[in-house]
Formats: structure tokens, sequence, C-alpha cells
């Protein structure tokens, strides 16, 4: 049987695309000595870099970083400005001026200081879309979300600004902790999964913790931060824009994030809710009309359904009925 050497998995693991195992024998030779952590630590500076470097199309990530962890296997104890030598015999000199400043966030001379460019990432009214941010965390977007997030994750924290509704598997770095602004609430994790929503419209911010702990907290994330409470898996967190009050409840999970996996599920909702997320989920304007509509709840899961199915059987099973009225076009 061929043995793979852990160090040949940290670009797999560093991109997000290794197996269960894969990753815990990555975490667990990590953590094994010092030194397997200054390697982990020294070729994570190096594939920020790297990383940064491939969305501008140039070259192999991959591979560049394959041979500077063939060097460090050679020779554990190179420090980061030799392994970035050794980068040089891959990359053309502009690429590695580059590479030496994202990967020691200290700007060689010469090379004028400029801020860390950002991303913005739409999906438009009626999709969903999924991706791997710089540091390896996979978000889910659900209908008209905007993410915004830096080409590279540098400094003291990893921070990415929402509006709408995203679910989140955050790469774990204690070190450099993940912020996710949603404007009203802000919150900081090391690694886990939840999601968090802020449409405009809707007036309401509302985070469910899906596993691990996450910390709430108001203002930019430094010392002086209000820091509001922790949560707990299985526990949700919802502050109205007109309120200055957050309510804390227990729940079903699975309810809040299925829609990441194309499921639409409802549980004991009100009609106002089910008609809100239906118009998100297919991009329409469905209206109530009639006072009595406001006292039913509605219970169940949507896969594959189209809206006509849907509505169909919320006739079968409420005493409402519906119309459709051609979309018409506005003048200018």
């Amino acid at each position: 049987m061929k043995i793979i050497k852990t160090e040949k998995l940290l670009p797999s693991y560093f991109k997000g695309v290794l197996d269960k195992d894969d990753r815990e024998k990555v975490e667990i030779w990590k953590e094994a000595s010092k030194v397997n952590r200054q390697i982990f630590a020294d070729s994570h500076k190096a594939w920020e870099a790297i990383e940064h470097l491939r969305r501008m199309k140039k070259y192999n990530a991959q591979k560049a970083l394959e041979k500077v962890n063939h060097r460090i296997e050679r020779k554990k104890s190179l420090k980061l400005f030799t392994i970035l030598q050794k980068v040089a015999a891959i990359l053309i000199l502009p690429l590695l001026v580059a590479t030496f400043y994202f990967a020691t966030k200290t700007p060689i001379s010469k090379v004028v200081k400029t801020e860390i460019a950002w991303n913005t990432i739409k999906t438009p009214a009626g999709m969903r879309s999924e991706f791997l941010l710089p540091d390896s965390t996979k978000v889910y977007l659900n209908s008209k979300t905007t993410l915004s997030y830096p080409v590279a994750f540098t400094g003291s924290s990893r921070n990415v600004k929402l509006i709408g509704e995203a679910y989140f598997e955050v790469a774990h770095n204690k070190k450099q902790p993940f912020i996710v602004n949603t404007g009203k609430i802000n919150i900081e994790v090391t690694g886990t999964e939840f999601k968090a929503s802020n449409y405009p419209d809707e007036e309401l911010t509302e985070i469910v913790l899906a596993s691990g702990n996450i910390n709430l907290f108001q203002g930019a994330y430094s010392k002086e931060r209000k820091i509001i409470r922790s949560m707990v898996p299985g526990e949700k967190a919802t502050c109205y824009e007109k309120e200055n009050k957050i309510y804390f409840d227990k729940v079903d999970v699975e309810k809040y994030i299925s829609w990441k996996d194309g499921i639409l599920m409802f549980r004991d909702d009100s009609m106002q809710d089910v008609v809100r997320r239906l118009n998100r989920w297919f991009n329409v304007d469905i209206r109530l009309t009639g006072e009595k509509l406001t006292d039913y709840v509605y219970t169940a899961t949507f896969e594959d359904e189209s809206l006509i199915q849907i509505l169909d059987l919320l006739k079968m099973s409420a005493p409402i009925d519906y119309s459709i009225k051609p979309r018409k076009r506005k003048p200018n």
C-alpha cells in the first residue's frame, strides 16, 4: 500500500477538498509537535498568497504549494522567507514580490502599500449558489443574497459582510476568528456551522447555530466591542430592526438550513411566513387577501414541486384560493 506523507495532503486541506479521514489525519499530525505546527502555519501563509495570485490566473497554485512543501520536507527548519525563495524557482519575479507581500504582511521596499481588494458575490432572486472563500470556508447563498469578502484574509481576523441569507461551514482557525457583519448584530466564530439572514425588506436579523459555538456582538471587532452572548447548537437568535432586544429560542435547526440542499421546509409556520419564503424561493410576488388567513399555520416539506403544485396543496389544507396575474411591463 502506498503511504501518502501528511505534508502532501496540505494543499488539498487548505483547498477544502479532503475527505473526513484525511482531514482528521492532517489535524492530528499538526497537533503532534511544535515543528509540525510551524510547518502548517508556514504552508498556510504561502497558500493564502498563492491562492490570491491564482485568482489572477497566472499559474497553478496547487503545484506551486506542493513544490514548496517538498522543500519544507527536505529541511523542516526553513523559515518563511527561505520557503518563498524556493517558490521563486517556480514563479517569475513580479509574482514573487506579490507573494512575499501577502505572506508576510510586510511590504518590500519600493512596493506601494495598498488596501486588500474585496470581492462581491450576488445570488439573483429565485436562485441559490455555493462556493469556497480564500480560507476554505464553504458558503451557501440563498436567493437575493450579497456576500462581500477580501481576496485574501490578512490581519487578526477574517471579515465578511452579508446582506440576505447564507449558511457558513467555517474553516477552523482559533488565531484568526471569522467575523460576519450583518449590520445590527455581528458574529464571531473560529470554526463551526451556522446560518445568518438579514434581508433589508424584512427588517429582521436571524441567526441559527447548527454546531459548535458562536459569539454575538455589536460594533467593530475590537476590544471595545459590545459582547451580547454566546450561542449553543440548536439555538436561534432573532432581532427585529425596530427593537433593541434579541430573542433566543431552541428550534428545529433542519427547518432553517434545509434550503441549502434545495429543500423547502415549513413547520407550523404562519401563512405570512409561508408566502414570504415562497416569494423568495420562486421569485414571485404572492399577496394575501383576507384576515382569516393569518390564523392558519402550515407544515410541509417540498423538494422538487413547482409553485403551482405547492399552491394547489395549500388549497387542500386551508380554505384558500388563488389567481395568477400575468406580469406587465412598466413604463420606463
